[in-house]
């Protein structure tokens, strides 16, 4: 008679059942048999399930995973439908202010990790669980707990997670007691809200930025998180810029606001510059000239101008620029004539950068050197050398560093540059 090997067909203390698993985790050779289980096709996705999740308990997770990535599609998809709920049966916290302990972290990690296998059903009542997990009065520290931090975790989850953490929020704002000290929002809470990626939660964060709480940290605090989900996350991908579009009127507003923090204003540019051509340009191009205490915000402006735009840009963004005011060769170098350097097609960048010395503005005549210059271009050292005639002084050329230089004039900057390209 043939001898049968797999697990369901051994002797009792081998069948695959329940009870059998339940010990397993706790013998010496239990592991191996718990991963065998979670590998066995012939047996109930339940089983497996159960399996996985004493795995997972056990901090055998590494092997577990790997079983997962060997499964069939529809069999792994079965399996962590099943697996799901008793993960968080592991994973819950009776109460929404207690901190979770090592084994509802692991539960919860392996909740995200086994998410992106789920089948739609099982995948919506995976963010459920996560949303009743995180999304709660002390998400400040849960958001901090674990693999998945919680802005990661609030990205993945989307707009079911925004409107539950906007109501986190306003308990914050809302609670009892703060006749004298407003109580603090919250880093991980303002990113966590910002991470969602939804309309009504950008809208939130945007006004907690406007927001009169005693805390002159809260609108930097507040734009950052959106600059972290949109601009530049860290372990998450972007959130969608289209949540920007109805708000921006109002991040506009807080970008040429003199009150702002520089920090914040900067973000809130590079924000409206997310939100993509054409749709960023023409708010970017009103705000380049506008008054600011904040002399490197016309700079801030115009690079984020050039950015959104491209190189069809580049003569609208440089005539916005005021031609009144001073000008440090380093920062526009830096941030206006060096991004129209970088730009391609360098054949487009060029040409409008060409087109520049025709402008009649002096600061649209001096990006248009400094470009080429940096191009060396030296086919546009007679156009450059053409401008050297120019008396217009060059008002905070040289910036922190004059020592008591004067400032040259727009014709001297032009023969030093056409010099250095050879020109005869």
């Amino acid at each position: 008679m043939a001898i049968l090997t797999g697990l369901a067909a051994g002797p009792g203390c081998d069948k695959v059942d329940h009870e059998n698993i339940d010990k397993w985790s706790h013998t010496a050779k239990g592991p191996a048999k718990l991963l065998r289980a979670v590998s066995d096709e012939s047996i109930d996705a339940d089983l497996s399930a159960h399996a996985a999740a004493n795995l997972i308990k056990r901090d055998d997770d590494r092997e577990a995973y790997a079983a997962f990535e060997a499964m069939p599609a529809g069999r792994r998809a079965a399996v962590v439908a099943r697996l799901a709920p008793r993960l968080w049966e592991t994973a819950r916290i009776e109460s929404e202010k207690e901190l979770p302990g090592k084994p509802q972290v692991a539960a919860k990690d392996a909740l995200v990790r086994v998410r992106r296998w789920a089948d739609e059903p099982a995948r919506v009542q995976i963010d459920g669980y996560l949303v009743d997990w995180y999304c709660v009065a002390s998400y400040e520290d849960r958001a901090k707990a674990g693999a998945n931090p919680g802005a990661a975790v609030m990205r993945l989850v989307g707009p079911p997670a925004g409107k539950k953490l906007i109501g986190v929020a306003n308990a914050v704002i809302a609670a009892p007691g703060q006749a004298k000290v407003k109580n603090r929002i919250g880093d991980e809470l303002l990113l966590g809200l910002a991470a969602t990626g939804t309309p009504d939660a950008v809208k939130y964060v945007v006004d907690i930025a406007r927001m009169d709480r005693g805390d002159a940290t809260l609108p930097t605090r507040a734009l950052s998180a959106l600059f972290k989900a949109y601009v530049e996350p860290d372990g998450f991908a972007p959130a969608d810029p289209e949540a920007l579009v109805p708000n921006l009127p109002a991040i506009v507003d807080i970008a040429k606001d003199d009150a702002i923090p520089s920090q914040a204003a900067n973000d809130a540019v590079a924000l409206i510059r997310a939100v993509g051509p054409p749709r960023c340009l023409p708010p970017l191009l009103g705000m380049i000239g506008a008054p600011h205490r904040n002399p490197r915000f016309k700079y801030v402006a115009a690079h984020n101008g050039l950015k959104c735009g491209g190189t069809k840009a580049i003569v609208d963004v440089v005539r916005a620029l005021p031609d009144a005011g001073t000008y440090a060769r380093d920062d526009l170098n830096g941030a206006i004539s060096g991004e129209i350097t970088r730009m391609t097609p360098r054949d487009q960048a060029q040409a409008a950068a060409r087109a520049l010395l025709g402008e009649k503005s002096t600061i649209a005549r001096w990006v248009g050197i400094e470009a080429l210059a940096a191009m060396k271009a030296s086919e546009d050292a007679p156009r450059i050398a053409a401008l050297s005639s120019s008396r217009e002084r060059l008002a905070g050329y040289w910036g922190e560093r004059s020592e008591g230089r004067e400032d040259p004039t727009l014709g001297q900057r032009a023969r030093e540059l056409a010099n250095q390209l050879g020109a005869k």
